[in-house]
């Protein structure tokens, strides 16, 4: 019968995506990458953290949703899917450079430092090298991908003591 069909195309696909779900753990966890939920995630639309181009299959390539953050510009760009092979400097200045909103050209090639979050607390930051893969500077356990989000602080290399310096004080070091 029709409901007959319709519960089994069902049954199938909440199967497939538990599936899904269950490989893109697995991956995650093989990779030794940290992730946490939060109770009210953002609505991210159709970005989401996967494997492609098998999603069940956890030796496909990870994709990533990554927030590049402007934290002395109040500033940020949103990328929908980042390979965890891709080298994060070189993709910023390829994809993201220039930044319309900066008009004295301080995030420029080569001038800018990256960081990311160790944990939610805001305690501690990790610096991403200019030629580190996504996974290179994930896979350590270092930094936790919070609600399926790389989130990568940017900051142009001349004024990076001077906002690592306001971060530890907010933080109360």
């Amino acid at each position: 019968s029709d409901a007959e069909a319709k519960a089994k195309a069902l049954a199938a696909r909440s199967a497939r995506l538990l599936q899904e779900k269950r490989t893109l753990h697995a991956a995650l966890l093989a990779r030794g990458i940290k992730t946490r939920s939060t109770l009210k995630p953002p609505d991210l639309e159709d970005a989401t953290l996967h494997l492609s181009p098998d999603p069940v299959d956890p030796s496909s390539e990870l994709r990533f949703p990554v927030l590049f953050l402007y934290p002395l510009h109040g500033q940020s760009d949103f990328v929908k899917s980042v390979s965890e092979k891709e080298v994060l400097g070189v993709f910023w200045e390829e994809e993201m450079l220039p930044l319309p909103w900066d008009e004295r050209a301080e995030y420029k090639a080569k001038e800018v430092e990256m960081y990311a979050e160790k944990d939610s607390s805001g305690k501690g930051m990790v610096k991403v090298g200019r030629k580190a893969t996504v996974l290179g500077f994930l896979g350590g356990g270092k930094v936790e991908v919070v609600d399926e989000i790389v989130r990568v602080f940017v900051v142009p290399k001349a004024r990076a003591g001077e906002w690592v310096e306001s971060m530890k004080a907010r933080a109360g070091k």
